[in-house]
């Protein structure tokens, strides 16, 4: 009897599940780019996640401090990345600290030390002084070895790419999802952060769907091949 009813719940959560994806639409939930974007990921197979924001963005925090256990729950055919939104100059440092920390191979130790230094205690960490003076007292970087990073032709190229992604999503505020360079998830739209992610669950679905329903298509007969009338 027990097991009925756990089993009987669970169909009951699922179907739940099933009809809350319904319910998002294109244009309500989120909005399909008329104009794909091209993805960061090498790999066609994968389905590519890319998470705009901005260290300046309080919201964009705390998506980022929601998507730690969200991130680890995504199979190996997502590609998860983080993109810094790029309006104009005063985005641009911020853009180009992320992109150095990357460099320097400090990013999974960094990234939320500079969320938090931004957030929780104030500092704006929007020139190259404060930035330096930051990660050599936190982390033990270099005054030169941060400078060469920062001013990097890689580091310079990174960021016009990302400047490209803001341009090509038509996004007019951070945090947005953008899911396989087609679908954009922002807020606003998913009525808050949880709901983000859960519009980004059934995103990476129907991306992935779309993946596998190219990937079943047989190609065509070639015309020497069709069965010729007897005579």
């Amino acid at each position: 009897m027990n097991k009925l009813r756990h089993l009987f719940f669970l169909m009951l959560s699922l179907f739940a599940f099933i009809a809350a994806a319904a319910d998002f639409k294109e244009g309500v939930e989120y909005k399909a780019l008329k104009q794909p974007i091209p993805v960061i990921s090498s790999s066609a197979d994968k389905v590519e996640v890319d998470t705009v924001f901005w260290y300046g963005c309080p919201h964009c925090f705390d998506l980022a401090k929601l998507q730690e256990k969200w991130k680890k729950g995504k199979g190996e055919d997502v590609e998860l990345d983080d993109v810094p939104v790029i309006f104009g100059k005063p985005w641009q440092a911020h853009a180009q600290l992320f992109y150095a920390l990357e460099d320097m191979k400090l990013l999974d130790k960094a990234h939320f030390s500079v969320f938090e230094a931004v957030q929780e205690q104030g500092r704006r960490l929007d020139n190259e002084k404060d930035m330096t003076e930051f990660l050599n007292s936190r982390f033990g970087v270099k005054k030169e070895d941060f400078e060469r990073a920062y001013g990097s032709f890689g580091v310079r190229n990174q960021t016009q790419k990302a400047s490209a992604i803001t341009r090509g999503a038509q996004l007019m505020g951070v945090p947005a999802i953008i899911v396989d360079g087609k679908y954009v998830v922002d807020p606003g739209m998913a009525g808050g952060l949880e709901n983000m992610l859960k519009v980004a669950d059934f995103l990476i679905d129907k991306a992935r769907a779309e993946k596998s329903g190219k990937d079943k298509k047989a190609p065509a007969a070639p015309a020497e091949a069709k069965e010729k009338p007897t005579s």
